[in-house]
């Protein structure tokens, strides 16, 4: 792959402004300034692509309590009526009540912030976060 050209900016930030950023680079682990502001720049290009419904791939994690009646098939029902947009999921036993489910999702992202909503809502889900990326997964294969 080629190397990305990079062009020099300046910007102008207050004091405090400043050193707040530096002590964000150093908790967590940036090699530079440059670094830690290309990765927020692009978050918010992120943001405004998803605002504009763009199609996106994403991930969904999901914490929830097996304890809770017939979770795991809610969970899996909900894949099955999304099968278009749910690719691909992850299930690990955490410990003897916690499971983790990451769902690698793709689509239109106004549809991927629904169907994700629809998960965080089912009851016994402790916490939900979908994550929006600017790019796009080639297509699958089909069988014929």
């Amino acid at each position: 792959m080629a190397k990305q050209k990079l062009t020099r900016i300046s910007i102008t930030v207050p004091e405090d402004t400043l050193e707040a950023l530096d002590q964000m680079i150093i908790q967590q682990g940036f090699d530079s300034r440059s670094q830690a502001l290309v990765d927020m720049i692009n978050h918010r290009l992120v943001e405004q692509q998803a605002v504009t419904n763009a199609v996106m791939a994403g991930t969904l994690t999901l914490l929830y309590d097996r304890n809770f009646t017939n979770i795991r098939l809610q969970v899996a029902d909900l894949q099955h009526e999304y099968l278009e947009q749910v690719i691909s999921s992850l299930t690990v036993q955490l410990d003897q009540n916690k499971i983790l489910e990451v769902m690698l999702l793709q689509g239109v992202s106004s549809d991927l912030q629904q169907i994700s909503q629809q998960f965080i809502a089912i009851k016994g889900v402790v916490k939900g976060h979908l994550e929006l990326m600017e790019a796009v997964m080639p297509p699958l294969q089909q069988n014929q």
